[in-house]
């Protein structure tokens, strides 16, 4: 819709997702404590001005209904700090005893940008789904403010009052800023209820008379002031920077850094721009108000169709609202065996029956007895799924065979088992203490494994840790001492095991690989 945020927001913000955190609070799990918190840091100027404790927003938390630990207390508040809603204060308590200053260690206020988010909040949980009418009447507040703003003299300037003028200016721009406000607001709702393909005759034909006569009304007033508006804007253009200088003259706040605080709407350049880009337009495009105006025709357009949507068949369904909302209503007041037999009516559910089918998948076949909790989920065809269609369109597609890719699983299975047992060999063949004995990297990956395995059997200390090597009557013995150590030599690197002294211990029946084969 083509109505511009004027002022600085109407520039394009990057998105600072630090700045987005703040708004975290409202949306959460534990959102009506948070909510509680941040009205008693906003809860008039005393709230807004003052620093306070967790003892104290605990207390102020009970007198609300919201009974909360003091240490959750504490935590919420920290949440609150770390998403940037409230700061730490730096006025130090004053603590007589020890407990004292653990209660009251530390204080907490509400930030700018806190009391920003919880103003927006507020204004969202008040919000009604309701009409708003266009502010049409501030038009010739604004065509008059502007008329005095162009008669002051800019060769006089100086010995108007910089007050009085940027007073005037202010009032031109509030009115200028509730009337964008309140046609974004309409058009918003306007586009809403148009949308809806449920309203019957009745309420069509209610809406429909008082809509068309505002709507006529709006345009007229915005047709009978719009001429006057553009030619004063485009007069008062010249002027403005002179104006600015002087409603700007008079003595500034200045922040920490030195830089002169904002003023209200209508004292920066900016916001001249977004006046002009409403009501003259800015040269690359039409004004917002003639925006304005052609929304109203595109809303009379859509009356129309639905008019004849409605008018077109007094015997067709236009809308299942209306009936879901009295079917709720007859929910809503039945008891239990009245609305499972109402549910059953209506929907045509009712009790289930467990039917056994011949599945698709032979090894995929299931009694009829299986329970189904433990049964895999039923798979419902695309069609029926998202249009509710049992008819299958395109042809059907082949069952996938896997029989290739099981058997090449299954190799790769075999495969790795063998480098496995391959490894394992290889560690056999070094019976005794492993002292600079030389093994192949996968060699050297199982032996960390098993020194691994010997050192979790052995972390109670009741014996020498020592781990079962897998297919083979053996154990990897670890020896702890001074002065002793392992060197193991791969592919990749040394091995070096200070204090440790690793041994292969084979039992009497075991042969190692190498004397098997000699």
């Amino acid at each position: 819709m083509p109505v511009t945020q004027h002022g600085p927001a109407a520039r394009s913000t990057p998105v600072d997702r630090h700045r987005l955190e703040a708004l975290r609070y409202a949306v959460n799990d534990e959102a009506v404590q948070y909510v509680a918190i941040m009205r008693i840091f906003t809860g008039g100027l005393s709230g807004l001005m003052s620093d306070q404790g967790a003892a104290e927003v605990q207390a102020r938390l009970v007198e609300q209904g919201i009974e909360l630990e003091l240490d959750t207390v504490d935590d919420r508040l920290s949440y609150l700090v770390e998403h940037g809603n409230l700061a730490r204060s730096p006025r130090e308590a004053e603590a007589r005893t020890l407990a004292d200053y653990l209660r009251n260690r530390a204080r907490y206020q509400l930030t700018q940008r806190g009391e920003l988010v919880h103003r927006q909040v507020e204004e969202l949980l008040g919000h009604t789904e309701s009409a708003r009418e266009v502010s049409s009447q501030m038009l010739g507040g604004i065509l008059a403010g502007l008329t005095d703003l162009v008669e002051v003299d800019a060769r006089q300037l100086d010995a108007v009052d910089p007050d009085e003028l940027a007073r005037a200016i202010t009032t031109v721009f509030t009115q200028f800023d509730e009337l964008v406000r309140s046609t974004r607001e309409f058009y918003t709702y306007l586009t809403q209820v148009l949308s809806r393909f449920d309203l019957d005759r009745a309420e069509f034909q209610l809406f429909k008379t008082a809509l068309i006569d505002y709507l006529q009304r709006f345009v007229d007033e915005i047709s009978r002031h719009m001429p006057q508006l553009a030619d004063v804007v485009e007069r008062i253009e010249p002027v403005v920077p002179a104006l600015l200088a002087r409603a700007n003259s008079g003595e500034r706040l200045l922040d920490l850094q030195g830089r002169q605080a904002r003023r209200s709407a209508g004292l920066q350049a900016e916001d001249w721009r977004s006046l002009r880009a409403w009501f003259a337009g800015d040269g690359t495009r039409a004004s917002d108000a003639d925006g304005v105006r052609h929304l109203a025709t595109a809303a009379m357009r859509s009356l129309l169709t639905n008019l004849r949507r409605i008018a077109s068949s007094t015997d067709r369904e236009h809308g299942r609202y209306a009936d879901l909302v009295r079917l709720a209503g007859w929910f809503d007041t039945s008891d239990d065996d009245t609305a499972h037999a109402l549910w059953a009516g209506v929907f045509g559910l009712y009790g289930s029956r467990h039917l056994g089918f011949v599945a698709d998948d032979p090894e995929r076949g299931l009694p009829p007895t299986t329970s189904w909790w433990r049964a895999p989920r039923a798979e419902v065809p695309v069609m029926l799924r998202s249009q509710g269609k049992r008819t299958v369109t395109g042809r059907s597609a082949q069952r996938e065979d896997f029989a290739a890719v099981k058997a090449a699983r299954v190799a790769e299975r075999a495969e790795a088992e063998r480098a496995r047992a391959a490894a394992v060999a290889e560690i056999l063949d070094h019976p005794g203490h492993l002292d600079r004995v030389r093994v192949s990297d996968p060699a050297r990956e199982v032996l960390l494994d098993l020194y691994a395995a010997a050192l979790a059997a052995g972390v109670d200390g009741t014996g020498t840790p020592a781990a079962e090597i897998p297919g083979a009557a053996a154990q990897l013995v670890v020896h702890a001492g001074e002065g002793v150590s392992t060197v193991v030599a791969s592919p990749s690197g040394r091995l070096t095991l200070v204090g440790r002294r690793l041994e292969v211990r084979l039992e009497a029946r075991h042969i190692p690989s190498s004397e098997a084969t000699g």
